[in-house]
């Protein structure tokens, strides 16, 4: 996204000569790349609040608008795509042990925060779950659940349901991990892709571009491995 936060200081640059163009392509900036769907905008959301707002641009915001707006790039930073996955130590609900999602051993892991009585949940496990064994386990992938809310039982019912057993299955029951603020969990499900030195890859995927992004990430590492074989050879 380096390359749309440049374009972002040269219109803003350009817009600065007058008053209420500047902030109205501020405004417009912000506004679209804080509500993008596209994966990774996010971090520019960032990078505008960090280089315009908290340096004083945002001169027509209050004290309070300014704050949410600190206050979401706050929340957002630690978990922008390519920083390293911050820690959490969960409790697999099977075997009470507390479970580093950053110990995991695999190729990529894909993190999966759900509720039991989410609907989107219930629909999006089942399909998880094929796309899983149909795919992703052969890729090196393994799955890292944190159920975000719901009694012991209901986790297990759902754990047990979806055939899901074989996965790292956690929750929170003291609420100490703090994994809300860490990975910006507001809504269900919300999935993480991290690679095997747990570098987030992707971010609020779904079952049906996991894949999509495991294949991209391949690529690029056959292409850059190819092109280091090319030079070593001149």
């Amino acid at each position: 996204m380096a390359l749309m936060e440049k374009e972002s200081d040269i219109l803003l640059k350009k817009a600065k000569g007058t008053k209420d163009m500047f902030h109205y392509t501020l405004w417009w900036l912000t506004h679209n790349v804080e509500n993008s769907k596209v994966m990774g905008m996010d971090e520019v959301f960032v990078y505008l609040v960090e280089n315009y707002y908290m340096k004083g641009d945002a001169y027509w915001l209050t004290n309070d608008e300014l704050s949410k707006y600190l206050d979401r790039a706050q929340k957002i930073a630690p978990n922008v795509i390519g920083n390293v996955a911050p820690e959490v130590k969960l409790q697999n609900i099977a075997s009470k042990k507390d479970e580093s999602m950053l110990g995991m051993k695999a190729k990529y892991t894909v993190v999966v925060f759900y509720s039991p009585t989410c609907g989107h949940c219930q629909h999006e496990m089942p399909e998880l779950d094929s796309l899983y064994e149909s795919v992703l386990k052969a890729k090196g992938v393994k799955m890292y659940t944190v159920a975000t809310e719901g009694e012991e039982k209901a986790i297990t019912d759902f754990i047990t349901k979806y055939k899901i057993s074989d996965w790292t299955n956690t929750w929170d029951p003291g609420h100490t991990s703090d994994y809300h603020n860490k990975y910006d969990v507001y809504s269900t499900p919300t999935i993480y892709l991290l690679d095997e030195k747990k570098i987030i890859r992707g971010k609020r995927l779904d079952h049906s571009n996991i894949g999509s992004v495991i294949d991209m990430l391949e690529k690029k590492a056959k292409d850059k491995s190819k092109d280091k074989g090319g030079k070593a050879s001149q």
